[in-house]
């Protein structure tokens, strides 16, 4: 499996919800957030396959940040034209985010970013200054 692109989203975009990461108990409050935002502004999409991938991949990032970044861990929901865009950041910007090849046994980590790339629309990454960014995009319903 080859490494992330090096790319950073659209520029023109709004952050819809921000969390910040500091233990695994925040990950399930990332997901039920994600869930409860959708349900509440768009009836129907709560129950929705992108709305249940954007949770999945929210949690897959954030804990890869909590186990291979350094903090500050920071998550955020964006939103741009015609996409939502999961962006997690950490301290670690020396270090380049890979999906594991082959992961050694069913108890091990390394299919975070493997499902991420599986059910989002893209998965890239990028450094500013002081942060390391991964980020997925998901496509708007019509």
């Amino acid at each position: 499996m080859e490494s992330l692109r090096m790319l950073s989203p659209a520029e023109a975009t709004s952050t819809l919800l921000t969390w910040n990461i500091e233990s695994d108990g925040d990950l399930r409050r990332i997901r039920e957030d994600i869930r409860r935002f959708f349900a509440e502004r768009t009836p129907g999409l709560a129950d929705d396959r992108v709305a249940q991938h954007m949770g999945l991949v929210a949690t897959e990032l954030a804990g890869n940040a909590l186990r291979h970044g350094l903090p500050p861990a920071t998550a955020r929901l964006l939103s741009s034209d015609g996409h939502y865009i999961l962006d997690v950041s950490d301290g670690a910007v020396g270090e380049m985010p890979r999906p594991d090849p082959a992961p050694q046994n069913i108890h091990a980590g390394g299919r975070g970013l493997p499902i991420c790339l599986a059910v989002a629309e893209q998965v890239c990454w990028y450094t500013t200054g002081t942060a390391k960014h991964v980020w997925a995009s998901f496509p708007r319903s019509r």
